[in-house]
């Protein structure tokens, strides 16, 4: 089954990356592990992948399914201010798309941000082949929603972070980054007040493991941040028991780590100077293919 591979702990990981620089209380986290479900993150997948997605390709109608599925998420969750989430269109030459933006304001008056995204678009269908995406990148989405939620509960039960958390799913990513570049170029704060941003894209997969272990994350950007930001991620990963094998090399490969750093969504804010972390597992025999379902 697809889930099976999603892995709980790389989503730990994410998680545990956001609290540990966001909040004070790092050694609090596994208070909060009963929040991250398995049945919900295979719901987000099984319905972002269902046949009347339409596989998410970019101004499609399964495209608009997706936005108000993640959308009505967002909102009950409550990481949308005053009960309304925000809705960024942009225009490509193959159709409108449709960012998704949520917010959890900080605890402290005028705090940072940190962003964390993910896109929800794919290939959609071509002729009368249908792209589920299910790894690229509903994995992604179900994990941003699931961040969203456990967030959005802490903040509801007096525990808000010190930045401000913004959540984006961004549209067109699999149309030249068209989403998340509008975005970067748009941008209604300040860029120094970002403090850096987690994309999470492709993580359901362990067919591509750097070493032996197949519990594993590959972060790619880490030179780019504070190198706090590291440590911090590797000490969350040994209190949370976790113990991934985290890669910041991309298989020791410098070319190939460039190439791939380059093709997702960060990579419009790193551009522009952003700190930026990817989180991925990398791709697999299944990537943009009709066999990249959920059932895998």
């Amino acid at each position: 089954m697809f889930f099976g591979k999603i892995k709980n702990t790389i989503f730990l990981a994410a998680f545990a990356a956001i609290s540990c620089a966001a909040s004070a209380q790092s050694s609090g986290f596994s208070r909060y592990e009963h929040l991250i479900t398995p049945q919900s993150q295979k719901r987000h997948i099984d319905t972002l992948c269902s046949p009347a997605m339409e596989g998410r390709a970019i101004g499609s109608a399964g495209g608009e399914k997706a936005r108000l599925y993640i959308a009505g998420e967002f909102q009950k969750y409550g990481v949308c201010k005053r009960g309304i989430y925000y809705e960024q269109s942009f225009l490509h030459k193959t159709g409108t798309g449709k960012n998704i933006i949520g917010e959890i304001s900080s605890a402290e008056k005028n705090g940072d941000y940190i962003i964390i995204c993910a896109h929800y678009d794919h290939l959609g269908r071509i002729g009368s082949r249908f792209y589920p995406g299910a790894n690229d990148n509903a994995s992604g989405v179900a994990a941003l929603l699931e961040l969203a939620r456990v967030f959005g509960c802490l903040k509801k039960s007096g525990n808000g972070v010190k930045s401000n958390l913004i959540f984006i799913a961004f549209d067109g990513k699999e149309a030249d980054m068209a989403g998340s570049r509008h975005f970067a170029r748009n941008l209604k704060i300040h860029p120094g007040r970002i403090k850096y941003v987690i994309n999470i894209d492709q993580i359901a997969t362990t067919d591509s493991p750097p070493h032996n272990n197949r519990e594993y994350l590959l972060v790619l950007g880490i030179d780019a941040v504070k190198p706090w930001i590291r440590e911090r991620l590797e000490l969350c990963n040994r209190l949370s028991g976790l113990n991934l094998d985290i890669d910041y090399t991309y298989y020791g490969s410098k070319k190939f780590y460039e190439i791939f750093y380059r093709l997702s969504d960060h990579y419009s804010f790193t551009s522009l100077g952003i700190p930026s972390l990817m989180f991925t597992c990398g791709i697999d025999a299944d990537t943009y293919k009709t066999t990249d379902t959920p059932d895998k």
